[in-house]
């Protein structure tokens, strides 16, 4: 919600919320899944130019946009799933008790 008072440059969030339609807020939230916001858009553009000024004065056509923004992060790795012996030990640590697997 607040992204998308600033795409409107409103500071007034909630009146801006209270003054619009739930259908009237969903098809705004919907195009801007699809439209950048402003920050996303503008480092786009901007790497997109340095990439292609770069591109032309070395010559090298392996340049990638990317290797430009300002905006991406680090490459996140999925996260493994916990197998049960993780999360019995993570429950141990929990105040309160002591985890105990099933009696056999």
């Amino acid at each position: 919600m607040h992204r998308l008072a600033r795409e409107f440059r409103r500071a007034d969030w909630r009146r801006m919320l209270s003054e619009m339609s739930a259908s009237e807020f969903a098809g705004w939230v919907s195009h801007f899944a699809v439209t950048p916001f402003s920050d996303e858009l503008l480092d786009a553009e901007f790497a997109t130019t340095k990439g292609l000024i770069v591109a032309m004065l070395t010559g090298n056509s392996d340049i990638s946009d990317a290797d430009f923004s300002l905006l991406t992060g680090e490459a996140v790795e999925p996260e493994q799933e916990k197998t049960d012996e993780d999360l019995m030990l993570a429950g141990e640590g929990v105040y309160g008790g002591v985890r105990y697997g099933p009696a056999n």
